[in-house]
């Protein structure tokens, strides 16, 4: 069996994320519905490596269970389309119910584990269609009712829009829309909307993690990694979305000095006016575009004005 490797770096985000269990609860009673909502002190974070001869090396995302209860809850992160879900969740499953009982005790009352898959799929080139169960991809045989097998919750972010997960209280859920971005330039968008919409400082140092990735695309800035090596090391004392935004202003200022002056100021103006009536439509605070953008508050509601008429 292929090992199934980490294939971009917002992966191991996800899974750094997923290993938050306010993240996770969060996830869990959105997406799986039970009678009393689960909390974060009933769960805890269960082993996952799971290695035999079968699954050499095999690491499922992240697997969690309720304590002093057979109860688990597996959680696999796809960033495309895995036709062989519902075979992976089945094996995965039955790899949970043998670490359990490894002895395979032929007990009278023996207990086999729950195993509550929830698959979360973040990309936006093609919603998920694949099979949710075994069932569904086995022949039939004509009178035999099929017992359901590795049925599988789905969180689709295909499904939601930007807005409404940019709006989630959830952090988690709001980080799931950079995957929504359709350009380079939404992308910046979105992950400034981000960053001065978020309040928690675990929150915000993951942010700073995810930045490394997202603004060396969209600023093209190779010298940003030594800015926040710089600013981890104490040189500054900015909150870490004035340094972004300082830093931001600062490529703007080199990429006008190495092009011809003429035309950039009316340029610029037109630049910020684009990021202004983006950040708009993700239902910015005026301040926030304010401070992004450099425009003043007149210019932004005259922008907001434009929007509402258009």
């Amino acid at each position: 069996m292929v090992n199934r490797k980490t294939n971009q770096p917002y992966d191991k985000i996800y899974r750094k994320i997923l290993s938050n269990k306010t993240q996770v609860v969060g996830l869990l009673n959105r997406c799986i519905k039970t009678e009393e909502k689960i909390i974060e002190e009933n769960i805890e974070r269960y082993q996952s490596k799971f290695v035999n001869a079968q699954f050499e090396n095999r690491e499922s995302d992240i697997v969690y269970k309720i304590k002093n209860a057979n109860v688990f809850f597996l959680i696999e992160h796809q960033s495309r389309i895995d036709y062989n879900m519902a075979q992976r969740i089945a094996e995965y499953q039955i790899e949970i119910m043998k670490l359990e009982n490894p002895k395979r005790e032929n007990k009278k009352n023996i207990v086999v584990p729950l195993v509550i898959p929830l698959v979360i799929y973040t990309s936006n080139k093609a919603k998920w269609n694949a099979q949710r169960s075994i069932r569904k991809m086995q022949p039939r045989l004509k009178g035999y009712k099929r017992l359901a097998l590795s049925e599988y919750h789905l969180l689709d972010i295909n499904q939601l829009d930007i807005n409404q997960l940019l709006h989630e209280n959830l952090f988690v859920l709001r980080i799931f829309g950079l995957e929504k971005a359709k350009s380079q330039e939404e992308l910046g968008n979105i992950f400034e909307y981000i960053i001065h919409t978020e309040q928690d400082k675990e929150n915000v140092q993951l942010l700073k993690e995810i930045a490394y990735y997202v603004y060396n695309t969209v600023l093209k800035n190779k010298k940003i990694k030594e800015t926040f090596e710089e600013w981890e090391e104490g040189e500054g004392n900015m909150s870490f979305i004035d340094m972004l935004l300082e830093e931001k202003a600062r490529f703007r200022a080199e990429g006008r000095a190495e092009g011809r002056a003429e035309g950039r100021n009316e340029g610029e103006q037109i630049q910020k006016e684009k990021i202004a009536k983006n950040l708009l439509k993700l239902k910015m605070k005026i301040q926030d575009i304010e401070k992004a953008t450099g425009l003043s508050e007149s210019e932004i509601r005259k922008l907001q004005i434009k929007n509402l008429t258009n």
